[in-house]
């Protein structure tokens, strides 16, 4: 196997992942690799410690944080390889893993394909398929559980695909700056009628959470409610906008009160954040979802077979206030 592969990952302060996420790189099998390291304007010394102990490394300083899809996007543009392995920085790999990876690419039919995810430490987790509510929330469901349901994404912790793949489907939208990313790129996916598919038996060990942290943080919610309304808008054909929207807004409004209620106002307030950025932004919205709308290969209905039915946000918000009281 001759096939250049461009590895590409995008650093925000994550200096303690960055020596076991590159030493397994190097320890791999499979050795025709590039790595592209896009460091998003990091006030850590990152940058310096990739200088003088991985110099083979190219790296990509940023004047600015461009977030997870435009410091991919600007990593992506300087590739020289035929394949994309997007790589989140608090991972690390088996040394076999770009063999495997790729074995699987090539004697299958999938356009883009993810590794399965372990923690950290290398302990098993249960696996889950990965989907949306028709809101526009991630929610995962144990496989074994929900035979039926299929994935409508792949984790963005790690993507193999080529790369006229991603160009071809306009990748990640550089106004997404974090979160919901890669669910409207997969979403276009869905839509142009690509394939994918996580690999059962290949492993990532992944840290989760290595740039922002966990818990209700301010600017996720922020992020989450500016991103989410503009996939919505983008990928819904006008007939579905019709009743999706009056939903989502009730379904906001539910939220904001609960938010006003737990006594975190500024939560709470991310949300017409959230609404106004869409207004102020909604000519180059609709400019894009043109595009989208244009190449689409199939219904909304159909897209909505891969869907949850419920209201995934409202479950995850009670659940998480129920293991914290």
């Amino acid at each position: 196997m001759n096939n250049l592969i461009s590895i590409i990952i995008v650093n925000y302060n994550g200096k303690k992942w960055l020596k076991k996420c590159l030493d397994s790189l190097y320890d791999q099998t499979y050795k025709n690799f590039e790595i592209i390291f896009v460091d998003n304007n990091s006030p850590d010394d990152s940058n310096d410690y990739i200088e003088e102990e991985y110099p083979e490394v190219k790296i990509i300083k940023s004047n600015k944080n461009l977030g997870f899809g435009g410091g991919n996007n600007l990593g992506i543009d300087r590739t020289e390889g035929e394949f994309i392995l997007l790589l989140n920085n608090d991972t690390w790999l088996n040394n076999n893993f770009l063999e495997n990876m790729l074995k699987y690419y090539l004697h299958n039919k999938f356009d883009i394909i993810a590794p399965r995810e372990i923690n950290y430490q290398g302990h098993s987790l249960t696996t889950h398929i990965s989907t949306i509510d028709v809101f526009g929330h991630p929610v995962s469901f144990q496989c074994d559980k929900y035979k039926n349901l299929r994935n409508f994404y792949i984790s963005g912790v790690c993507l193999l695909f080529k790369k006229n793949l991603y160009k071809s489907t306009r990748g990640f939208d550089n106004d997404f700056f974090m979160y919901c990313e890669d669910l409207d790129w997969f979403w276009r996916l869905n839509l142009f009628l690509k394939t994918f598919s996580y690999v059962d038996y290949i492993f990532i060990n992944h840290a989760g959470a290595g740039s922002t942290g966990s818990g209700i943080k301010y600017k996720v919610f922020l992020w989450r409610n500016q991103n989410t309304l503009q996939m919505l808008l983008k990928n819904y054909t006008w007939f579905y906008l019709l009743w999706i929207l009056p939903i989502y807004f009730a379904q906001n409004i539910f939220e904001i009160i609960f938010f006003l209620i737990s006594l975190k106002p500024k939560i709470a307030y991310s949300y017409v954040e959230g609404w106004w950025f869409n207004i102020i932004n909604f000519k180059k919205i609709v400019q894009k979802r043109k595009w989208v709308q244009d190449n689409r290969r199939v219904s909304d209905f159909e897209i909505m077979k891969k869907m949850y039915f419920g209201f995934a946000k409202v479950h995850h918000l009670i659940n998480f206030y129920k293991n914290n009281i």
